[in-house]
């Protein structure tokens, strides 16, 4: 496929995507330090599992691209929500989560069995997107519960990502397209409570 953007340039976009990513991230490690944020321990786990699975599945396949950047940063910024938990000995463990890290562990084998990036990043996806759900779910029913901040961060960090990727294989482009999409539900569900105070304001 035709790449419209030089080299420089991609690795310019992807520093840029990368330090969205650590922002969104750093923002909900100190939301974990402070105890305002009780992270589902094994929920985070599995995310950081999946990812480098996609990841990993990748960069054995076609190589490193600097559009996988965003996605680094996102794998090392789960494992970095996990440990600020543990240190803080603030999270919740659900025996339910248990099932999400199941889903994980069955991506490995499907990598390691097959050595197909294709089946290995969709089914990483699609194992990323359950362990979600709860929190699509909590942002519909709760949208103040949630960091808006994050979610916008990460929601402008994919979609340098997803510039990246004009060009390259949609192998690359997959996840990114995943993460801008959820990212961008939680933005405009947790932003649904601010425009409705708002409108309520005016009626008032």
């Amino acid at each position: 496929m035709l790449n419209f953007l030089t080299e420089t340039t991609e690795k310019v976009i992807s520093l840029l995507a990368g330090a969205f990513i650590v922002a969104a991230q750093i923002t909900l490690v100190a939301d974990v330090l402070r105890k305002k944020l009780k992270p589902s321990l094994l929920s985070w786990v599995g995310w950081a599992l999946l990812m480098g699975t996609g990841l990993i599945a990748q960069v054995v396949e076609m190589g490193w691209e600097w559009s996988q950047t965003g996605l680094f940063f996102s794998a090392f910024g789960c494992l970095c929500i996990v440990f600020s938990a543990l240190i803080r000995k603030h999270y919740l463990l659900v025996r339910s989560d248990f099932s999400y890290l199941f889903l994980g562990l069955i991506c490995l084998g499907i990598y390691f069995i097959s050595k197909d990036a294709w089946i290995t990043t969709v089914f990483a996806i699609l194992a990323d997107f359950i362990v979600g759900i709860p929190t699509l779910k909590h942002a519909y029913n709760n949208p103040v519960s949630q960091k808006s901040n994050a979610w916008l961060l990460g929601f402008i960090a994919f979609t340098f990502s997803l510039i990246i990727c004009i060009g390259h294989s949609l192998l690359y482009a997959l996840f990114p397209i995943y993460l801008f999409l959820y990212n961008g539900a939680m933005l405009v569900l947790t932003h649904r409570y601010f425009v409705n105070k708002k409108l309520d304001s005016k009626v008032i």
